[in-house]
C-alpha cells in the first residue's frame, strides 16, 4: 500500500506551504501581541491540530475507492 506523497503534484504542495505559512503567520502574530508564552502555547495547539489533520488527510488517500 503506497503513502500519499504531498509534493508529488504542485497543488498538494502548494496547499502545505499556504497552512504552513499561515500558522507561522499566526504564532508570530499572537507572540508579538501578547508575549512569548502565548505564542508558545498557540504554536503547540496548531501543532496538534495539524497533525490530526495531517493523519486525516494521509488517510484519506490510502482508503480504497468505491466500486
Amino acid at each position: 500500500m503506497a503513502r500519499r506523497n504531498p509534493f508529488r503534484n504542485e497543488a498538494d504542495a502548494f496547499r502545505l506551504l499556504v497552512i504552513v505559512g499561515a500558522a507561522a503567520a499566526t504564532v508570530v502574530a499572537i507572540a508579538l501581541l501578547f508575549g512569548s508564552l502565548p505564542g508558545a502555547l498557540a504554536a503547540l495547539v496548531l501543532v496538534c491540530v495539524g497533525g490530526y489533520y495531517a493523519v486525516d488527510w494521509l488517510r484519506e488517500g490510502l482508503r480504497k475507492p468505491p466500486e
